[in-house]
């Protein structure tokens, strides 16, 4: 179909019937052109007073035409009209206040171009388990199969391992004594089809000297370190990463779940004591209901820091613990645990401050102390909403924070329980019950103050809803705007 442009020159109107012959003084033509043809027949019209009666001719092509002003009247088969896009067929009239215009032809529009379609990845070639006994930088495609780690590391000097996708059903990372850093690395923790297997951890380290995990994004394990015994300025630093799924639920061997599960966490120090220089920040772990079994996400048991540096966690973005069956009535995880275990000697347990994080929807618990000496927590939030992402209700949903000696090391002596600081914390946990009616339980803070701990500042914020957790992680998007800061593998 064309598109034709109806263009008309300005003539005052002066309305008539029908024309009368004798008073005729003039004939005016309407010309057809077109653009992309030859000069179409002209077609004679009466013209009465200053009023022009045009009928469209009959080989014009039915479609939409361009009646542009300037005119003061127009009409189209004795109605009225606005000046614009108008159908027009053979046979129609158009009485403008002028002579008959002229009609060219307006080439359709030509469609823009389909958007290319996007390249096909090339698919990724894995090569098999990779032992490093020398130091150096290694990047590339390992995976195992079964539960064999993936790389093991069997040197004391510094190995970097960068740009690397890792996968398999054993430990990914795993090594003793040693100086590593993870850099830009996406790792795959898989559970094994064999019964009473489940994914394990994608960084293992025993009795290290120095580790590094940063920029780096894990699906199905986390990190876990036992015993520190590096020097100076080693560390452990786990910086602007990503978690997704850690999973402890068993597999059943038949390509599905027995129902049970393996402690897991996104980040555990174990018996790691007196280091000065231990930084978890900005780190995002999202566990999913029905794809994940997290105990803790964060759990330092019998570890500790110093009372002039302590173990640094802060800004990191933690959302979802849940049992391996969310309708379960019984579970023991959540978000931050601080002090977990029991310990003779005050040095061994404490002195880790956890500030400026936020924790959404960990079931049991948000923030907790449950044991060691001098722990923080400060400034962090906590939310829950006491519901599923389907609207259902978590059963086994407790409390925000709380502050209890769960194993009596308060009563020891010297004792192992006490000094905490809790401050400034924004707390909302909502409890669903089976009626369907809410109740609020942010915080439960029996022994805050035994052997000389402190608390101001922590507020409630009252019934929590879904959409107050879906703003938690807005918040946490802006944040990290804000602070220009970028996490996860590229």
């Amino acid at each position: 179909m064309k598109k034709l442009l109806l263009t008309v020159p300005l003539l005052l109107l002066a309305a008539c019937d029908k024309p009368d012959p004798s008073t005729r003084p003039a004939t005016r033509v309407m010309t057809l052109t077109s653009q992309t043809g030859p000069t179409a027949p002209t077609v004679s019209l009466p013209l009465t007073g200053s009023t022009i009666v045009c009928t469209v001719p009959s080989m014009t092509t039915p479609g939409r035409y361009v009646i542009v002003p300037p005119v003061t009247t127009l009409r189209i088969n004795g109605e009225s009209a606005e000046f614009g896009e108008r159908d027009l067929k053979p046979g129609d009239t158009v009485e403008v206040s002028t002579a008959c215009p002229t009609l060219s032809a307006v080439p359709e529009p030509v469609p823009a171009p389909a958007p290319a379609p996007a390249p096909t990845p090339a698919p990724i070639t894995y090569n098999g388990p990779l032992t490093i006994t020398k130091g150096g930088t290694y990047s590339g495609n390992w995976e195992s199969t079964g539960t064999m780690p993936v790389i093991t590391i069997k040197t004391a000097e510094p190995v970097v391992i960068e740009n690397s996708r890792i996968r398999g059903g054993g430990r990914l990372i795993t090594g003793f004594g040693y100086d590593l850093t993870v850099r830009n690395v996406r790792g795959d923790a898989l559970t094994p089809n064999l019964a009473g297997s489940s994914a394990t951890r994608v960084v293992v380290g025993e009795e290290i000297r120095n580790l590094r995990v940063e920029d780096s994004s894990f699906t199905g394990g986390g990190i876990y370190v036992r015993s520190f015994k590096g020097t100076g300025e080693q560390g452990i630093r786990i910086l602007r990463n990503t978690f997704r799924n850690i999973d402890g639920r068993q597999s059943d061997g038949k390509g599905g779940y027995n129902g049970k599960t393996n402690i897991m966490q996104a980040v555990q120090l174990n018996a790691v004591n007196r280091i000065e220089n231990a930084e978890i920040a900005w780190n995002q772990i999202i566990n999913e209901p029905g794809k994940s079994a997290v105990e803790d996400n964060i759990n330092l048991y019998v570890s500790s820091g110093t009372p002039e540096k302590p173990i640094l966690i802060h800004d990191n973005y933690i959302q979802g613990a849940y049992p391996a069956n969310p309708a379960s009535t019984s579970y023991s995880g959540g978000g931050i645990m601080l002090g977990d275990g029991k310990v003779t000697d005050p040095a061994l347990n404490g002195y880790a401050r956890a500030s400026d994080n936020q924790v959404v929807s960990t079931t049991n618990y948000g923030l907790a102390i449950a044991g060691g000496v001098g722990n923080e927590l400060l400034r962090n939030r906590a939310v829950s909403s006491g519901r599923l992402p389907d609207g259902s209700r978590l059963p086994a949903q407790n409390v925000g924070m709380y502050v209890w000696d769960i194993s009596g090391a308060g009563a020891l002596t010297p004792p192992t329980f006490g000094k905490h600081r809790v401050e400034g914390n924004a707390l909302g946990w909502t409890k669903v019950g089976t009626d369907g009616k809410t109740s609020t339980n942010p915080m439960w803070l029996p022994n805050l103050t035994l052997n000389g701990g402190a608390g101001s500042g922590n507020t409630s914020l009252g019934t929590v809803t879904p959409e107050m957790e879906k703003a938690e992680f807005a918040a946490w998007q802006k944040k990290l705007k804000a602070a220009g800061m970028s996490i996860g593998a590229r």
